[in-house]
């Protein structure tokens, strides 16, 4: 009985609830005005014509224009109010006079540490139009005095950030979607508070969403009273916004400026595998040092002063990797690091750009690792244009899915890319969570990125750009492991998919740019 009151109480359903609320009383606005519906009705379609004609001269991708609009122009009322709430995302003017500065300072480390130039990478090489399009857009230099060390699994990477985290000496920021107590949270946090108590800066980010069912509300405060830093990220309010959309689905832990982990793993027992959901949980992270750390800072600087301390930016030149290296400290080469962002405020859809880009620079193979496979138009002929020019393209997907309505989705796009020569596999241990690029031995990209439209284009996102590195050799074994775990799903299959399911999945597939 406690366990039921504490869901039937719990901020997700009062939250859900005041939600429901709002649109309970839109419908019974109109419902109140049946009179003039005809009236309503007319004037919607005559404010239907400008939204049309926003919508198909935004910058959006084609897909997300082509689902408002079968809205605006079925269901007028609806279509309309639900864009102009919903589908307007863009930074305030308030805002812009906070991110200006901020970008113009990182901008002017990554324009006078022309890494790439220095570093002397070769323009015909494949990986130096990726690092240049990074570098110039995604406000991130290519680094050489870096090493980067690949875990596939959550919870080899686990001892690792213990470790690392009781070497601190100065400073810890923490960006996560999801914290939820239990053995991976509590034994960090046992580290934090101590640390804090030693005096050095702990700073903690988690999305108010992401955590709304695993933490109690204003769980910032319990932090805050320990001595850390935190902010919940984009606080969820009981009203019909399009800020509520727009996530922090970051994963980066920084440690003293040199110590960088990022990857798929969120801070909570399943990902681990402590806790069993959705069968064996199948996730990826990385554990970067050196001077590459630094993107990774500038990434978690950038949401603290844009969202939480809004006064001036800091000067970076403290956070440089060097000024916190231990005595006797050697910088280590492996390849070229290049951590970066991506922000749905801007322009620039960062994180699908450059799995665009590495899609074109393959001649061997492409390897995928994601959790939900919802292809934009561009996407999807990227993919199918490659294995049909004799490029090996396989994608790791899960076998058993966390969102059954999403796998259906997911699903839906297996006939088209396999006819076109593309290997989809199903892993079917449990979960893939992993959000993982390999292009030819050669460049890898690991992050937070899931081959979905939130991912692509509506969360605050992060990944790591890897070259020429020893670890991508890593990344090519735990491919080929889970390939020989998976089920490679035949085009037989796909058509012999009963037909009610066949038309289920098509009309998921007109709602998938909002899911």
């Amino acid at each position: 009985m406690k366990k039921i009151l504490t869901k039937i109480f719990s901020p997700v359903t009062f939250t859900a609830l005041l939600v429901l609320i709002q649109f309970a009383i839109l419908i019974f606005a109109i419902y109140l005005a049946n009179t003039y519906i005809w009236i309503i009705q007319v004037i919607f379609e005559i404010i239907a014509i400008p939204v049309a004609i926003i919508i198909i001269n935004s910058k959006a991708d084609n897909n997300y224009k082509i689902t408002w609009l079968f809205f605006d122009v079925v269901t007028p009322i609806f279509g309309t109010i639900f864009y102009l709430l919903f589908a307007n995302k863009k930074f305030t003017k308030k805002e812009k006079k906070i991110v200006k500065p901020i970008k113009d300072t990182i901008n002017s480390f990554t324009s006078s540490n022309t890494y790439i130039e220095k570093i002397n990478l070769d323009k015909e090489e494949k990986g130096y139009s990726v690092a240049k399009y990074i570098q110039n857009y995604g406000l991130s230099c290519l680094y050489s005095n870096s090493e980067v060390k690949f875990f596939c699994w959550g919870e080899d990477a686990f001892p690792y950030m213990l470790e690392k985290l009781k070497s601190a000496k100065k400073y810890i920021f923490l960006e996560y979607f999801i914290i939820h107590p239990g053995k991976m949270w509590n034994s960090i946090l046992d580290i934090l508070i101590q640390k804090a108590k030693e005096g050095l800066d702990v700073r903690v980010i988690y999305d108010d969403f992401g955590c709304l069912s695993t933490l109690p509300k204003n769980y910032y405060k319990k932090l805050n009273s320990y001595g850390i830093k935190s902010f919940a990220f984009n606080k969820i309010k009981p009203i019909l916004d399009i800020r509520n959309n727009n996530r922090d689905h970051r994963k980066i832990l920084v440690i003293d400026g040199y110590i960088g982990f990022s990857g798929g793993i969120n801070l909570a027992d399943e990902y681990i595998n402590e806790e069993i959901r959705f069968g064996k949980w199948k996730d990826n992270a990385i554990m970067i040092e050196g001077e590459a750390v630094f993107s990774l800072t500038t990434l978690f600087l950038s949401i603290w002063h844009i969202f939480y301390e809004k006064d001036k930016f800091p000067s970076l030149e403290y956070y440089r990797p060097n000024n916190f290296l231990p005595d006797g400290y050697n910088l280590k080469k492996d390849g070229f690091i290049q951590p970066y962002g991506s922000v749905p405020y801007d322009v620039e859809a960062i994180g699908h750009n450059v799995y665009l880009k590495m899609i074109n620079c393959a001649t061997k193979y492409i390897y995928i690792s994601t959790p939900y496979l919802i292809l934009n138009q561009e996407m999807q002929d990227a993919l199918t244009l490659a294995a049909k020019s004799g490029v090996d393209v396989r994608i790791l997907v899960p076998g058993i899915p966390d969102k059954k309505l999403i796998f259906e989705v997911t699903r839906s796009y297996y006939r088209s890319l396999i006819e076109s020569g593309v290997k989809i596999y199903e892993y079917e241990p449990g979960f893939v969570h992993g959000k993982v690029f390999l292009v030819d031995d050669i460049m890898g990209t690991v992050g937070t990125v899931n081959l979905d439209y939130r991912s692509l284009f509506l969360h605050f996102e992060n990944g790591t750009f890897i070259y020429k590195a020893s670890c991508l050799k890593d990344i090519y074994n735990d491919f080929n492991h889970s390939f020989a775990l998976s089920k490679n799903i035949s085009l037989d299959s796909c058509i012999k998919t009963n037909v009610f399911r066949k038309l289920f999945r098509i009309l998921l597939r007109i709602f998938s740019p909002l899911l």
